[in-house]
């Protein structure tokens, strides 16, 4: 009977990733209000009808800087599409503002995101989320490896496709 429940439980496990995985069976975004880094408070909300692709990150680990690089390929890809960067730090040692100046970087970035990202239950830096235009989170990846920025900008596309009439109209209208 043990053996039977345990089963059960880590097929259940394993059906929950997957569907995480897929756009169809997303879960609500965790809402949140933060300071940037100009001293304006926003919300998840004031994103609404906007892909908002979401990066955990700070500026002293080497996956996060390369991670960094690729949020700002996403803005200057998407920048005018409907779709939102944003930088969350988390866990900081540094300078984020300074290291976003210092670097060229022209996406948002959140400060003190440390509760947002343990809101989303991030235990590794970088990790990547991806909320689409109905709030609902459609992708998730942790780490930093050679195939990430693609599958990232796979998705969103294809978000974009989808739902280009809400995004695009609301954004480029």
């Amino acid at each position: 009977m043990q053996r039977i429940v345990k089963r059960t439980l880590g097929l259940g496990c394993g059906l929950a990733l997957l569907c995480g995985a897929l756009s169809g069976c997303s879960s609500k975004a965790t809402d949140w209000t933060f300071t940037d880094a100009q001293g304006s408070v926003r919300n998840l909300s004031d994103y609404q009808g906007q892909v908002v692709v979401i990066g955990f990150s700070n500026t002293w680990c080497d996956p996060c800087q390369n991670a960094a690089l690729h949020m700002q390929s996403l803005q200057e890809k998407f920048g005018g599409q409907g779709v939102k960067i944003l930088s969350v730090s988390s866990w900081e040692q540094g300078n984020p503002e300074q290291y976003m100046s210092e670097n060229g970087f022209t996406y948002g970035v959140m400060l003190n995101g440390t509760e947002l990202a343990q809101q989303y239950k991030v235990t590794r830096l970088p990790t990547f989320i991806v909320i689409g235009v109905n709030g609902k989170v459609i992708y998730r990846h942790n780490g930093m490896g050679k195939s990430t920025p693609a599958r990232i900008t796979k998705v969103v596309e294809k978000h974009l496709r989808k739902h280009g009439g809400d995004a695009f109209a609301k954004h480029n209208g």
